[in-house]
């Protein structure tokens, strides 16, 4: 007879954690408290106890390739209760990023001629909080539509900024200072779960979709919601064909043990509908509009289209599947995730396998077609992400991404070539890979990357310098310094080969953005740095090292050793939880760790030692510090930076001048009084590649992280950048 129990230590794991669930956090942690054994991170960060706990009182969406760092839930959960921002760049008409100007373009339009200062109008470069979200308590989740950014709060609310159909012109959106608008119900139910007197689960929100021109929901008991209009009220939707279940609330069923009936997932696309149904499968439909009559509450669709070989399904305890659906289960497996592109449906299942299907008359589905090269050889699940034309597998590590030109190559050679030999297409992105990328967002032209340490790095094209990369810039020499080449008359940026080897992140600093302005500026000597900066306009290859040796020097700055302590949890002062992206223009949802962030402002900024003791604290009319010495040199520099023929900004030469006069918006002092620690650094001499120096008196300047191994050369853009 085994020994009695006389501790509940002595349980084995495997039962002790089948209490968890019943215990909310604070219990939970208190719990944990008891004793040394149940204090143990097996116990204590168990991943599948914090992803619960955070999803269900967040609402925040699983990421399936860190489902299982329980460290990261449980960080999560903590800041996400006073932490959770909202930040948007790229294009700003219909004012989809919900909030005003960038105020360093701003500042800077204002002297600018009148063809200038509509460009600024029109995008913003740099990430800028969403003004008026906070007041909407925690964000769980967003995603950017074609002309909106939707975000979902925890208690289940849904709020639009910009338009859902930019193509209607006689819709107008509202401006910033409305803040995000709801999304609202017919008549007889809450206007929105914010405003709800008491939880009705119907229309609570646990999961959405942006499409390009709408959005679908659903809610905790499993209803699906589609808006159609920013300022129109939902329609539920409901089939003729399909028999939908709900469930009393929470979005589980507690009535019965079957699932069937039971929608798991919206997925909104380009210019169509979906739900993954338990036991169904994979339903298409186009989207729904009233047909004005605006009490009605429902539309019944009665045109839809099952996916096939979509809804099979693994139940424990269940008999021996018939012969013909456990075959089918083996070969295909359990659908895990699918995407909605343009013209093609894919998903992948549980099985390692990836599917596509091509969309016929009526968004009809004949046929299934395994994307071969994409299977997981090891057996493992993997994940399916993209939107519009673009898509992306991840599997053991990898990210592989592909336009759906390969699809729709592999799709015309299904008969003649089914094992898909030497169809070109698949591009492995050296920075993607094993970087533990977690999801990837795609717009039209670009995509971003969300890696598990919170940073985010871009990719790809932003038409007419619009500011969808997120890097800053506003057009030349700034966003050069990031990798961005524009060309062509609408000032496409492109990025360079170069950055797709390390990535370029997404910076949140503000102070990062006045530190490129001043290097971009010519540094603290513009005549001496004449002719690096005149190299890294005209060469390509010179400005893709630049661009790395800015890339290093800017990571990382909330990890120096002096402010160290105030970053508690090691997640640094600026945390992404999730990336999205549409069209053009890109959005995060971002933990902020207010403490770091303002103690890296401080470690930016120093007191002017030409100041006197006399002189006011930071708030002097005229400061004889930096602002006299800067009038001498500037002249200098303003010149000098026109000569390069770069076209700083498309401003005519003279306005460039005034511009440069002022120290302030050339990046080389936070305010009158003082100056930033970079006040006195040169642009950049290195030692370059191809075994040339750059010219100039200073010492050369080291790389933090070393000189990388680019691989370079027509090919190597060719299978990488390409569609980019």
């Amino acid at each position: 007879m085994a020994d009695r129990i006389s501790s509940i230590t002595d349980l084995p794991l495997d039962v002790i954690v089948l209490v968890f669930p019943y215990l909310d956090v604070k219990s939970f942690l208190a719990f944990c408290s008891t004793c040394k054994g149940l204090h143990q991170n097996s116990i204590s960060l168990d991943p599948a106890y914090w992803s619960h706990a955070t999803r269900s009182t967040f609402r925040v969406p699983n990421q399936p390739v860190v489902q299982h760092d329980g460290v990261r839930w449980q960080k999560m959960y903590r800041r996400l209760l006073t932490q959770s921002r909202v930040y948007t760049w790229g294009s700003t008409t219909y004012n989809r990023l919900g909030h005003g100007y960038d105020p360093d373009a701003v500042r800077v339009a204002r002297h600018a001629q009148r063809r200038f200062q509509h460009r600024q109008s029109t995008r913003c470069s740099f990430p800028t909080e969403m003004e008026k979200t906070r007041e909407l308590g925690v964000i769980a989740d967003m995603q950017c539509g074609g002309w909106s950014t939707t975000l979902l709060t925890s208690r289940g609310a849904l709020y639009t900024a910009g338009v859902l159909d930019g193509m209607q012109g006689a819709i107008q959106s509202s401006s910033s200072a409305d803040g995000p608008q709801p999304l609202g119900f017919p008549a007889g139910y809450p206007a929105s779960a914010d405003q709800a007197a008491y939880d009705e689960p119907t229309v609570a929100i646990r999961q959405f979709s942006s499409g390009r021109s709408h959005i679908l929901a659903l809610s905790d008991t499993g209803r699906i919601w589609s808006w159609y209009a920013v300022h129109r009220p939902a329609l539920q939707i409901k089939f003729l064909n399909v028999d939908l279940k709900e469930s009393p609330a929470s979005g589980q069923s507690k009535s019965t043990t079957s699932l069937y009936g039971h929608v798991k997932k919206v997925v909104a696309g380009w210019s169509r509908s979906s739900a993954y149904i338990h036991g169904v499968g994979i339903v298409v439909w186009d989207p729904v509009q009233r047909d004005g009559d605006e009490e009605t509450d429902a539309t019944l669709v009665l045109d839809s289209a099952e996916v096939p070989c979509t809804g099979y399904q693994r139940i424990k305890g269940a008999s021996r599947p018939a012969e013909e659906k456990q075959k089918r289960g083996q070969e295909i497996g359990v659908v895990t995730n699918h995407i909605m592109l343009e013209h093609f449906v894919v998903f992948a299942t549980d099985t390692g396998k990836v599917f596509c299907a091509r969309f016929g008359d009526q968004n009809a589905v004949e046929s299934i077609l395994e994307l071969r090269s994409l299977r997981n050889s090891t057996g493992a699940a993997c994940d399916v992400q993209g939107s519009f034309r673009s898509l992306a597998i991840f599997k053991n590590g990898e990210v592989i991404t592909a336009h759906t030109d390969y699809l729709e190559a592999c799709w015309d050679a299904r008969h003649s070539n089914p094992d898909q030999t030497d169809i070109p297409g698949l591009k492995r992105i050296p920075a993607l890979q094993q970087t533990n990328v977690i999801s990837v967002a795609f717009g039209d032209y670009h995509f971003l990357a969300l890696h598990s340490n919170g940073k985010i790095t871009s990719y790809g094209t932003e038409l007419q310098a619009c500011g969808a990369l997120g890097l800053g810039g506003d057009g030349d020499p700034e966003g050069r310094a990031r990798g961005i080449r524009y060309t062509g008359f609408g000032h496409d940026g492109r990025m360079l080969p170069h950055a797709y080897t390390h990535g370029r992140q997404v910076w949140f600093e503000r102070e990062k953005k006045r530190w490129i302005t001043f290097m971009t500026s010519g540094g603290t000597n513009p005549d001496e740095a004449k002719e690096r900066m005149r190299m890294f306009v005209t060469e390509v290859s010179v400005q893709g090292e630049i661009s790395e040796w800015f890339e290093q020097q800017g990571r990382d700055w909330d990890k120096d050793p002096q402010i160290r302590d105030a970053d508690e949890d090691g997640l640094g002062a600026y945390f992404a939880l999730s990336v999205s992206a549409a069209g053009w223009h890109s959005g995060s949802l971002v933990l902020v760790n207010e403490t770091l962030a303002d103690r890296v402002t401080d470690m930016c900024t120093i007191r002017d030692p030409d100041l006197t003791d006399s002189e006011p604290d930071g708030d002097s009319e005229a400061s004889p510090g930096i602002l006299a010495a800067s009038l001498t040199r500037l002249s200098n520099m303003g010149q000098a930076v026109i000569n390069l023929g770069g076209n700083r900004n498309q401003t005519p030469a003279g306005q460039a001048f005034t511009n440069f006069l002022d120290p302030v918006n050339h990046g080389a002092s936070p305010r009158e009084g003082y100056k930033y620690v970079w006040a006195d650094k040169s642009f950049p001499r290195l030692r370059l590649s191809d075994g040339r120096e750059m010219p100039g008196r200073g010492d050369f300047d080291e790389w933090r992280y070393g000189r990388p191994e680019w691989k370079l050369g027509e090919r190597f853009e060719q299978e990488v950048t390409a569609h980019w």
